[in-house]
């Protein structure tokens, strides 16, 4: 049941961050004060994932042997996949500084 509960849980974090993101990309994002938003927000998401990532590795169910290798959805192939997540806010926040040095550079 426990173990139920968690896969239920990790599946709704998941589908608030993919409505969240889409949320995010679709707006109108044009002036210097909302990319930095953006940055900030890809930050913190990345950080959120990797926090995830960890609590998956340390979490008493995974880090015990017997319980490693018996499910698809646990232990290290989840853990990768939000370690992937974090990656990808990761470079989606480089790619926004970029775009908010050049806009600097222009306005300049």
């Amino acid at each position: 049941m426990k173990r139920v509960a968690q896969i239920v849980l990790s599946s709704a974090l998941i589908l608030v961050c993919i409505s969240c993101r889409s949320t995010v990309e679709n707006s109108a994002l044009n002036d210097q004060e909302s990319l930095e938003t953006r940055v900030k927000s890809y930050e913190v998401r990345a950080r959120s994932y990797e926090v995830l990532a960890n609590a998956q590795n340390l979490s008493p169910a995974y880090s015990s042997p017997q319980f490693r290798n018996h499910s698809r959805l646990s232990g290290q192939n989840l853990r990768m996949v939000y370690l992937q997540e974090a990656n990808r806010y990761r470079n989606l926040a480089d790619q926004a500084k970029k775009e908010a040095e050049a806009k600097k550079k222009t306005n300049e």
